[in-house]
């Protein structure tokens, strides 16, 4: 797949459709080499990059166009590598050059014919002579420069003086060789002119003594700031200014191999990627995430610059905004919401988590898009030199790795790499295979556990929650599996084998039992189900192929999902509009509190199972679970206690108020056959209440 901006369909001169290959090129249009041949399409910058394996900087190609006209275009290509350093594609940086391009070629014609730029040296007196043309070109008018050898040399920049004298003792040795220099010269203002300074050797003494040397000055300036500002791009994201991927990836090498010649550097590499950026594109739209990138681009850079509590607090893009020993450091963004902080001269792997806490802190104040606030944190992932690889791209997947471990343990942290997460992450993707043939195979199935009348000590739903049973490793604990799921997208279709299995379940149920069927059946939904635009849709189409009211299912939401997700606040409100009841599980764990649950689209509040092991002991807990008991009927919304294993904890939750409850002391999960003898056991008064 192509793409590219307007800017290069512009230079290209092809209209949107051609420039991505969906059309052919107007009759006329071609690409060819710096000579007038035609190029081959695997000839072409981006092409031969992908195929050498290796970035490309300025090459030269010209574009001739239907009325006969030819563009010249400098190609930069950078390969673009996914995070384990694959080669996923190419991005190419196009300048027009033309004018350039015909510039050299008339001036190179005008030398041969009028040696425009000239000059001539004696060597013997010292004396230089050359005409107003090159004078202009380095910012000078006649009267203003000395035009002695002594002068002229004093301009120019050292390292250049060295470069002239090699390049000049080659010349008077072998008259075959021209004397051929890049040379940076001092103007007026006292920046450096590049140019290109050719002689050539014109008189000698009768015994073969040098007298006389002559040539010209070409001015390169324009194309050598042209060049870096290619080579810049190349390697700076657009979007913030920072160091782009390759940057980075060249900037952690160079740390590891200086760590590997000098004992005692150290360096650690923190990857961070930010919790919830998605959810901001996907509700402020993308211009929204694109400023919230610019602004943490900016907190890393003020963070670093204003000192990191290790070193200096150097923060630098190159070597010339380095400290005296080398040190630097350097934030760099390599795709989407993923960042990389490398720390170079650090003492430790506590002086790298001491930098990974500030800025957790830093990064997770409010950030204001337009008029909204918005939240959002980073998880880190840290490699030290004491625990790094010995090459940049297996530095940043262990760095990588960690990072995944860290929103793994909750984000909003930073989580040290240990070569044990290899094997976790081994198991994680061993884990993701099997989920996926088990959906295929019909490995999964769902249990059922009852939720009672509190009040009235009878049955009066269930809640379905999915089980795994592998060929090999037998039940496999949902705590294993759930969480692959949900990182792997996984959930969304595990979600709604669940729902259509648990309707269906119902209504055999109803079809089997009559009045002793359950009266609803509890779902949960991911935060991956609650970002589906189709949801609704696909909620009331299950619910119409089982033939059940919406009534009949509760679907169940996490606290901090509902609470901080507008999508899914939105998602909720349409399937409450069908008549499905919505229930937020987990109460009192995230972020939400009684004063908000007004705002909340809720039938019913569950009560974590932490409040209820704690509420017979603890003053706080039973008086939360006793405030939340009140607010939520004040509301009109019913409530259950979660996690229920002794009389006493029901018995307390009865002088509470509570609605509902569920839990070991009736029964643990069930599958639907034992679920059906419980059922029957519950009405023939058999079932401890």
């Amino acid at each position: 797949m192509v793409h590219g901006n307007p800017a290069a369909s512009a230079l290209l001169q092809l209209a949107p459709a051609q420039l991505m290959e969906q059309a052919p090129p107007d009759p006329g249009w071609q690409i060819m080499h710096a000579d007038g041949r035609p190029m081959a399409p695997a000839e072409r910058p981006s092409e031969r990059a992908l195929a050498l394996g290796q970035d490309l900087a300025d090459a030269l190609m010209g574009v001739g166009l239907p009325d006969g006209r030819t563009r010249w275009l400098a190609a930069s290509v950078a390969l673009l590598r996914n995070a384990v350093g694959d080669v996923t594609g190419s991005l190419a940086c196009l300048a027009d050059v033309t004018t350039q391009h015909r510039q050299l070629a008339l001036l190179e014609h005008t030398i041969d014919a009028a040696g425009l730029g000239t000059w001539e040296w004696d060597m013997r007196a010292g004396a230089m002579v050359c005409n107003d043309r090159l004078l202009h070109a380095l910012g000078y008018r006649r009267g203003e420069v000395g035009l002695t050898q002594r002068e002229w040399r004093a301009l120019v920049h050292p390292d250049s003086r060295r470069a002239w004298g090699r390049a000049l003792h080659i010349h008077l040795q072998d008259p075959r060789q021209p004397c051929r220099v890049e040379l940076r010269v001092r103007r007026p203002d006292g920046t450096w002119a590049d140019v290109v300074s050719c002689g050539v050797l014109i008189e000698r003494t009768p015994d073969g003594q040098p007298l006389r040397m002559a040539g010209i000055h070409i001015d390169m300036t324009e194309q050598v700031q042209m060049q870096a500002m290619l080579r810049h791009a190349a390697r700076t994201d657009g979007l913030t200014q920072l160091p782009n991927r390759a940057a980075v990836f060249d900037q952690v090498q160079q740390a590891v191999e200086r760590a590997a010649r000098q004992p005692g550097f150290g360096y650690a590499v923190l990857f961070m990627d930010f919790d919830r950026f998605k959810q901001t594109n996907d509700t402020l739209g993308h211009a929204a995430g694109d400023e919230l990138l610019c602004q943490i681009a900016q907190r890393l850079r003020s963070a670093l610059r204003h000192g990191d509590g290790v070193s200096r607090g150097n923060f630098a893009f190159d070597d010339e905004q380095a400290d005296a020993d080398g040190v630097q450091h350097t934030a760099g963004r390599i795709g989407g919401d993923e960042f990389v902080v490398l720390l170079e001269g650090i003492p430790d792997r506590e002086a790298a988590c001491a930098v990974a806490r500030r800025l957790l802190a830093v990064l997770a104040a409010p950030y204001t898009i337009g008029s909204s606030i918005v939240h959002s944190t980073a998880s880190i992932g840290i490699v030290t030199s004491e625990e790094a690889a010995n090459d940049a791209h297996t530095v940043m997947r262990d760095a990588d790795t960690a990072m995944y471990e860290a929103k793994r343990a909750g984000r909003a942290r930073y989580v040290v790499f240990h070569p044990s997460m290899h094997e976790k992450l081994a198991r994680s993707v061993a884990t993701e295979a099997d989920l996926r043939l088990a959906l295929q195979r019909d490995e999964l199935f769902v249990v059922y556990q009852p939720v009672v009348d509190l009040q009235g000590s009878g049955p009066c739903g269930v809640e379905a929650l999915v089980r795994w049973r592998h060929p090999v490793r037998g039940l496999v604990s949902p705590l294993d599996f759930i969480p692959v799921a949900e990182e792997s997208g996984l959930i969304a279709a595990l979600g709604a084998f669940v729902l259509r299995s648990a309707c269906g379940q119902l209504a055999e149920w109803r079809r089997r039992l009559g009045g002793l069927a359950p009266a609803s059946v509890a779902v949960n939904l991911s935060a991956v189900q609650l970002r589906l635009p189709g949801l609704a849709a696909d909620v009331q189409a299950i619910l119409a192929d089982s033939g059940l009211a919406p009534a009949a299912l509760q679907l169940e939401v996490t606290e901090s999902l509902a609470a901080q997700d507008e999508t899914a606040r939105e998602r909720l409100r349409e399937i409450k509009a069908l008549g499905v009841r919505i229930a937020l599980d987990d109460f009192g764990t995230g972020y939400s509190s009684l004063a908000c649950l007004h705002q909340l689209p809720l039938d019913t509040v569950k009560i974590d199972r932490s409040f209820v092991s704690h509420a017979e002991a603890s003053d706080y807990h039973r008086v939360l679970i006793e405030a939340t008991i009140r607010v939520a009927r004040t509301l009109g919304m019913d409530t259950v206690a979660e996690g229920i294993e002794t009389p006493s904890q029901a018995a307390l939750l009865r002088r509470l108020d509570c609605g509902r409850g569920q839990g070991y002391l009736w029964s643990p999960p069930l599958a639907s056959d034992a679920l059906e003898r419980w059922l029957l056991a519950s009405k023939a008064g058999r079932v401890a209440a």
